[in-house]
């Protein structure tokens, strides 16, 4: 079929049936970015099916989230059945037997994710149950979001292709861990709170903690005023003036203080401090404690 054919290339390897009485009409809009796929499926009534043959003919190693636009549909998994309405949504094992059916026909959009482009741990993460979503109102805003990215893109609206593909690719993690932006950002603020004494801190290590990429988290960052070097500095010097400011701590050298903050110098924090307070570290704790 040549329904089948087609899927194959674009999406999945698929086995599609219909009811040979009626004429079937379905049209695939279809857009390949770098690492992922999106597309925009119309269809009269049918059926598709991917079963263990055409995962072990053609595995995706993959994750595909459908957006249900038009036509609700009966999606049947391993452990049963979901029932996916328009405004709602389900995302799945790409490389997991499963059937759908659609009595009315559909319009959805999907996303095809590779799992090797998913942070860590969401990529590890065993999923055997599709996960089902809501995208329209505000109970979903993650989801809400996504599905709008795709829907403009495929109706080509210009963007920067590489922002957009990072941008769906944060959202898309953000649906499956049922969080938002703001979880990461406050998640990575408190790893930050946690450990600003450790010299070697870096965005890098702080996204791989977190589970996002270095680049969204430059975002979120960004989107609250600052940088995440920024953040990381405001921290170790919160806790350097809170030391020098402790009379409990007035035995500690100020190169103590340095070492313990996670400043990799005494000239460094040196610099830093009196760039924040306007005086230099030893001339302020005098200050403080007169």
């Amino acid at each position: 079929m040549q329904w089948e054919r087609h899927n194959a290339r674009a999406l999945l390897g698929l086995t599609a049936r219909t009811d040979p009485r009626v004429p079937f009409r379905a049209t695939e809009l279809t857009l390949a970015l770098p690492r992922l796929q999106l597309a925009q499926v119309t269809g009269s009534a049918h059926r598709v099916a991917r079963r263990p043959l055409h995962i072990a003919q053609t595995p995706a190693s993959s994750v595909v989230a459908y957006f249900a636009l038009r036509g609700t549909g009966q999606f049947f998994h391993l452990d049963g059945c979901e029932t996916v309405a328009p405004g709602q949504g389900i995302v799945v094992d790409a490389d997991l037997p499963f059937e759908r059916g659609f009595a009315q026909g559909l319009s959805e959009l999907v996303v095809k994710v590779p799992r090797a482009a998913l942070p860590g741990p969401v990529r590890s993460r065993n999923r055997p149950r599709p996960l089902a979503f809501e995208f329209s109102g505000t109970s979903n805003p993650a989801a809400a979001a996504l599905a709008r990215l795709v829907g403009g893109a495929l109706a080509g609206r210009p963007s920067d292709w590489e922002l957009l593909e990072e941008e769906i690719l944060a959202l898309f993690t953000d649906v499956m861990v049922g969080g938002s932006t703001l979880d990461h950002l406050g998640a990575a603020e408190e790893f930050i709170r946690t450990n600003y004494q450790r010299p070697e801190l870096s965005a890098t290590g702080i996204a791989a903690a977190v589970g996002i990429s270095e680049r969204q988290l430059s975002r979120l960052f960004a989107s609250a005023g600052r940088t995440v070097p920024q953040a990381i500095l405001a921290a170790r010097l919160g806790e350097a003036h809170r030391l020098l400011s402790s009379p409990e701590a007035v035995h500690l050298a100020i190169a103590d203080i340095s070492a313990r903050c996670g400043f990799s110098s005494h000239a460094q924090f040196s610099r830093s401090y009196r760039a924040c307070f306007g005086m230099p570290p030893l001339r302020h704790r005098r200050g403080l404690l007169a």
